[in-house]
């Protein structure tokens, strides 16, 4: 059964009223940017026709919108996210998702689970975008800070893209495109004992650490990881196919040579060559 929901925020509560005296409630409360649902309640002549999970829901997607991060304070909405693990990443601090609903697109959103252009296409406007909205953030995350996101799976996730992506397109062609990558590596390599709690998309970039390392070993667990995300998601073969090559120029040169002149190296006369191939600077 679909029915009616509404939002009271001054009551601080979801409800509908499917059949005249029946009223189902979620009740709320807000603090900061937790929001803890408190109760969760379905009349008797009601159960079991799912009521209660589309309460659950339509508070769920609301919240994700801010993004605020979820507290499920009644036993009701702990066995929903169980049901329902890919809400899980409500449980991450909103801090963390606001990086994850920028790259990803919120939970339940038209863009989740999409693969987005604007991951490859180069656009000194989104660029700017990042900078305005997340520079201060990157800034923190390379002193060191924001390890408290790596509570959840998706907060370690948030705090990588911050680490590998938004400085490459924040600190574009500049040396500091670079200076997260040790730290990314690092939350990488702890985040795959569990990142089967995450998507097969939020797995890539959660892997790219190890893509963007000048270390062949960490070049083949590159390739090994999206062979295996490529089976499970054929979308991946592209993201494969990048990966392999990112382990050939490692085993050829132990370097990337294109980052060579904004890291300040000097490049030996074959790097300059391969340097001349199309394809060469990804």
């Amino acid at each position: 059964m679909n029915f009616v929901i509404q939002h009271h925020p001054d009551a601080r509560c979801f409800l509908a009223q499917p059949q005249p005296g029946l009223q189902c409630r979620l009740d709320y409360e807000r603090h900061g940017e937790q929001l803890i649902i408190t109760h969760t309640g379905v009349p008797a002549q009601l159960r079991g026709q799912g009521l209660a999970s589309q309460l659950v829901e339509t508070a769920a997607r609301w919240l994700a919108e801010f993004p605020l991060q979820l507290v499920p304070g009644c036993s009701y909405v702990r066995h929903w996210l169980l049901r329902h693990p890919r809400w899980q990443r409500l449980l991450t601090p909103a801090s963390a998702q606001r990086v994850l609903n920028e790259w990803f697109g919120p939970p339940g959103s038209a863009q989740d689970g999409q693969i987005q252009m604007k991951w490859f296409k180069k656009d000194p406007a989104f660029d700017d975008t990042l900078r305005e909205r997340f520079g201060a953030v990157v800034a923190q995350a390379l002193d060191g800070g924001l390890r408290e996101w790596d509570s959840t799976a998706w907060g370690a996730l948030a705090r990588i893209v911050v680490l590998d992506q938004f400085t490459r397109n924040i600190h574009r062609d500049t040396p500091a495109t670079f200076a997260g990558d040790a730290l990314a590596l690092e939350a990488a390599i702890a985040l795959r004992a569990r990142s089967q709690e995450l998507c097969t998309l939020e797995r890539w970039f959660a892997t790219m650490p190890m893509e963007h390392a000048e270390d062949l070993a960490m070049q083949e667990l590159s390739v090994t990881t999206f062979e295996a995300l490529t089976l499970e998601d054929p979308r991946l073969a592209d993201a494969l196919d990048y990966a392999r090559k990112h382990r050939d120029v490692i085993a050829r040169f132990g370097r990337f040579p294109h980052r060579n002149d904004i890291l300040g190296r000097d490049s030996t006369p074959e790097e300059l060559d391969f340097l001349k191939q199309p394809g060469s600077r990804f």
